[in-house]
């Protein structure tokens, strides 16, 4: 597929972040019109970050959306404020979703990098609403529960990584190991990395480093919630990375 022209990426600026943080405090659209050339400037950011990873992830997972269109990888600034309490017409974040490419972004689990006025995360996640691939996860764990319990006790592929979720307080199935049935019991989550953003901001364009490690470490388990033929997907995983830890 071609692509737009973006910018080389040269890393997310500190600008990027004082501009997250000042809508914040100025979560209106007179103040966005006023400040558009620097919520252009972040989205072009981030769809450079989208080409430049475009490589590792289709090394990854060529099924995996790319497209650095507002829409399919790029997140909307914009709130649907409809049918919300809250009227703030624009998020608190932006991000850049790789997912499976023949849904829609909110629609399915994936990886995910992007930005808030005070860090940048890198992660994946399943939502609340993603029932048929909850019931994928659960298959998948309870056919293959060695191999998630190793992968989910490796301090190597979760450490420093925060979680954050909802559980069910039963069992989902009989018999499995410790982790893969605290896992299994989840009705949704979010995972991942979160970096400083003035760390970030000095990282330039290494910074694509730390998001390729993480996603590296993060694919198993978006694997388990996704994949209709584990064994063989996991096998050809260990191939691409060894050093993830399975």
């Amino acid at each position: 597929m071609v692509k737009k022209n973006f910018p080389p990426f040269q890393g997310l600026s500190r600008d990027s972040f004082e501009f997250m943080a000042e809508l914040g405090a100025n979560n209106n659209r007179q103040w966005f019109e006023q400040n558009r050339e620097r919520w252009e400037s972040v989205r072009d950011q981030l769809c450079s970050v989208c080409v430049a990873l475009t490589p590792f992830v289709t090394h990854l997972d060529p099924g995996l959306e790319t497209e650095p269109k507002s829409g399919r990888c790029l997140g909307r600034i914009n709130r649907d404020t409809r049918f919300s309490a809250d009227k703030h017409p624009y998020r608190d974040y932006v991000d850049i979703l790789f997912f499976p490419s023949a849904h829609r972004r909110t629609t399915a689990p994936g990886l995910a990098v992007g930005l808030t006025s005070e860090f940048c995360y890198i992660g994946t996640w399943r939502g609340a609403q993603m029932e048929d691939w909850r019931a994928r996860f659960l298959a998948n764990v309870t056919a293959l529960p060695d191999i998630f319990e190793r992968y989910a006790q490796s301090q190597d592929n979760f450490k420093a990584f925060w979680l954050e979720g909802q559980s069910f307080t039963r069992s989902r199935a009989k018999g499995l190991p410790p982790l893969a049935d605290q896992w299994t019991r989840r009705k949704f989550y979010y995972m991942g990395l979160t970096v400083p953003a003035a760390e970030v901001a000095s990282a330039g364009d290494s910074i694509l480093e730390t998001v390729e490690r993480t996603f590296a470490r993060l694919y198993p388990l978006y694997l388990f919630n996704t994949s209709e033929r584990l064994a063989a997907d996991l096998e050809a995983f260990k191939q691409k990375f060894p050093e993830v830890r399975l």
